[in-house]
């Protein structure tokens, strides 16, 4: 099966996925990533979806082009930083805790009532 090559002015791509082509739109505007990572906190207070949180740390970190960056903080290549927050993915608190603080987002945890 032959790649489709697809151009734009903005960039050229072979399949882009969905999410690669939604990190590079968020990497144009730091207002806009802002406001994903405001949805994104919101979203797993509400639902509590573990699986959904990585998947957005994942996008976050293409978009600010921090991978590198977790890599070193947390001692792993770059490719089992994108494993780790694959939706299949279990990683360690204290990672996912790392991840989110080098992305900006800090946890508040509460007493539940």
């Amino acid at each position: 099966m032959q790649k489709e090559k697809i151009s734009n002015e903005d960039w050229d791509i072979e399949d882009e996925s969905f999410d690669a082509h939604f990190a590079k739109t968020l990497s144009k505007d730091p207002e806009r990533i802002q406001s994903f990572k405001k949805r994104v906190v919101r979203e797993f207070n509400e639902t509590k979806n573990y699986s959904a949180y990585l998947q957005n740390l994942k996008l976050i970190a293409i978009a600010e082009n921090k991978t590198i960056t977790i890599a070193q903080k947390t001692k792993m290549k770059r490719s089992n930083v994108y494993r780790m927050l694959s939706k299949q993915s279990n990683p360690a608190f204290n990672t996912i805790l790392t991840i989110s603080e080098n992305l900006g987002i800090e946890p508040n945890f509460c007493i539940a009532k």
